[in-house]
């Protein structure tokens, strides 16, 4: 009688039916977040279009088995052609602690890293971001990523690991952020060396690149005392609200203050509020005509 143990048997036959995958985007492309999408994007790029054409089909067609995600290392069994499992090995390099001190520093510096990390959102934004800083997530060669299949097909990328690349974007989708525990680090881990940063701590600063100048207009406008924001942060006339004006141009009143020291992704928050006056002008205008009509 044949020993039917799930860690070793070469047959997808053989394999309970519980621990058996199948690729859910049987007709629509695979990758529903941006991060998987992106994996898919790479790996398509780089792979011959007819063994990618047989390597969706497999994953459609056919089914995986034991899938495993760890620290530096991804395995998946695949079963193409015939029955055989195809052992399919993702080796990941992984960030070193000088590399994760840092990353967590920058993080830690962003509001908008911040607030993505504890809700739970990897943007594209997000990797973006962290891209500029030489800090790159998505899995692909140039980043540290490399295939191994049993199949003993020499051409890199065979129709077993292509398959495989599918079910990973899958399980991407389902929990985007093993992008970061590939690399060494889970994202719970991350939050708490993030909350673990304080100002005067002794980890080392970094340089988080910042657009911070001088916005004082060179007209000679200034802040005006607190007795007397006539024509600064208030409306004169009974009319339609009239914007602070210099010279005949139009003026923000934040804009006079300069550009704030906080960034909430890559703009700089002073710009942000900025962008939201000619709404906060309508529907002042709004208000007014309304009581105007009353």
């Amino acid at each position: 009688m044949r020993r039917k143990n799930r860690w070793w048997i070469k047959t997808i036959n053989d394999v309970p039916p519980e621990r058996k995958l199948k690729l859910k985007a049987q007709i629509e492309p695979v990758g529903k977040t941006w991060c998987s999408r992106e994996f898919i994007r790479i790996m398509e790029s780089s792979a011959e279009n007819k063994r990618l054409s047989k390597g969706l089909l497999c994953a459609r067609k056919r089914e995986a088995c034991r899938l495993i995600i760890e620290p530096g290392r991804i395995k998946i069994g695949i079963s193409c052609s015939g029955y055989t499992i195809r052992d399919v090995d993702f080796v990941v390099s992984q960030l070193k602690d000088a590399e994760w001190v840092n990353l967590v520093r920058i993080i830690a510096a962003d509001t908008a890293l911040s607030g993505a990390l504890i809700s739970g959102e990897l943007s594209e934004t997000f990797v973006r971001i962290l891209q500029d800083h030489k800090f790159y997530f998505i899995p692909s060669i140039s980043t540290g990523f490399y295939a191994y299949c049993s199949c003993g097909d020499v051409n890199n990328s065979c129709i077993h690991v292509i398959a495989a690349c599918y079910f990973i974007a899958e399980a991407l989708d389902e929990n985007p952020w093993l992008l970061f525990y590939i690399r060494g680090k889970s994202r719970e881990e991350i939050i708490q060396a993030v909350k673990k940063i304080r100002p005067g701590s002794d980890l080392p600063k970094i340089s988080v690149p910042q657009t911070v100048q001088s916005g004082f207009l060179s007209s000679g406008i200034t802040i005006p005392k607190t007795e007397n924001p006539v024509g600064f942060f208030t409306f004169e006339g009974d009319g339609p609200v009239e914007p602070v004006q210099c010279n005949g141009q139009e003026v923000i009143p934040i804009s006079l203050l300069g550009k704030a020291p906080y960034s909430y992704g890559q703009k700089n928050l002073a710009d942000i509020i900025s962008g939201l006056y000619p709404r906060i002008v309508s529907y002042a205008n709004s208000v007014c005509n309304s009581d105007e009509r009353k």
